[in-house]
């Protein structure tokens, strides 16, 4: 792509902040639950992919630790073995869909290959895990 220049930083804000309103794999858009930190580090990141990134793999970690605290939860209040195994085999199979998704958002976008690909990876990764821990709340309270 000689001459032509992206804009990485600007491209991370958009995935970060906006693609929650655009995700195709809820019905309404999920809040915004990135934390401080994560904004802040981003914004320092001076738009360099392996600092974004490492802002990225942080909150993945933040938000995977509440995907899993709220899983224990839903297999707790789930009546009976039959709904436990069904929450199971749903939860192993959205790891799979997650990581389909998430590949296929990249190739749409036309950057794989490229740094551009990653962020968009990792930005589709924060977003399912954030819809997902919010489904499976939703989950153990309505049990």
């Amino acid at each position: 792509m000689a001459g032509r220049r992206i804009n990485y930083s600007l491209l991370a804000g958009l995935w970060l902040f906006a693609a929650d309103a655009s995700s195709p794999s809820a019905a309404a858009p999920a809040p915004d639950d990135r934390s401080p930190v994560f904004r802040e580090c981003v914004r320092d990141s001076g738009g360099v992919t392996t600092a974004m990134r490492a802002c990225m793999a942080s909150e993945y970690r933040r938000l995977d630790r509440a995907l899993n605290a709220a899983y224990r939860a839903a297999l707790r209040r789930s009546p009976g073995d039959a709904a436990r195994a069904r929450l199971r085999d749903g939860q192993r199979a959205w790891l799979k869909d997650r990581d389909a998704i998430c590949r296929a958002e990249v190739e749409r976008s036309g950057m794989a290959g490229g740094t551009g690909g990653l962020l968009i990876e990792d930005s589709c990764r924060l977003r399912l895990l954030s819809e997902r821990t919010q489904w499976l709340a939703s989950q153990s309270r309505a049990q």
